[in-house]
């Protein structure tokens, strides 16, 4: 059995941007030992496979010129000018918008491969739930207990099944390899079954809304539902 060096997110975001992936046939993950999956293999396993979404969402901000427009030339009062008869346009103050994206990326954290690619546990206070982890975006202003406490209060995980998201019941803001946002959601209270369609992730920064969709009857391993 060969061992591999357990790599930080940051280099496992590296390396998911560098590589290129093959998704015919079946996946490393019901083929191979997790102690022989390649680094690549695991940075895949972590970005981009049935238990890591990436999410995003645009901030446009307008922002109002202080200079006039002098792109039309003024004439003087009771002249007309032939290429602007109408007198329109004369200092106005044109807008300019710009536009901020926001990356991250949501992994289903509690389930099995993704704690065998990261050859760690979950920290204390998660037990009996599902753990969904949130990374490269700033959700919180402060990382205070009052701050992660609104977090979590607009924080769900949804499926069709259920009449109404879930609110997530905790979260814990992980530093120790890189910061992640974790949530815990009761699986007493959210059952999700092999054959369910859709669950869905939603949280928000400010205004910003940020979603990750994942398909149950793909998050197998080894042929058993892993969450």
């Amino acid at each position: 059995m060969l061992s591999q060096p357990t790599l930080s997110r940051r280099s496992l975001l590296f390396l998911a941007g560098s590589a290129c992936w093959a998704f015919a046939g079946k996946e490393f993950w019901d083929t191979k030992d997790p102690g022989e999956w390649s680094s690549d293999e695991i940075a895949k396993l972590l970005t981009k496979s049935p238990w890591a979404k990436a999410t995003s969402a645009e901030s446009v901000k307008t922002q109002k010129n202080s200079a006039p427009d002098t792109s039309i030339p003024n004439t003087m009062p009771g002249s007309r000018n032939p290429r602007n008869p109408a007198g329109m346009g004369r200092n106005r103050n044109p807008s300019t918008k710009t536009v901020t994206t926001y990356k991250g990326t949501v992994v289903w954290e509690s389930a099995a491969p993704v704690r065998a690619a990261l050859k760690t546990k979950l920290p204390d206070g998660f037990e009996g739930n599902y753990v969904l982890g949130m990374s490269g975006v700033p959700l919180a202003k402060s990382e205070s207990k009052s701050g992660l406490e609104r977090v979590r209060q607009i924080t769900t995980l949804h499926s069709k099944a259920q009449p109404a998201p879930l609110e997530a019941a905790t979260v814990q803001l992980d530093n120790s390899n890189g910061t992640v946002y974790l949530f815990g959601f009761s699986r007493e209270a959210l059952s999700i079954a092999k054959d369910e369609k859709e669950v869905v992730f939603t949280t928000h920064m400010g205004k910003l809304v940020f979603t990750a969709k994942f398909n149950p009857k793909d998050m197998l391993f080894h042929g058993e539902l892993a969450l």
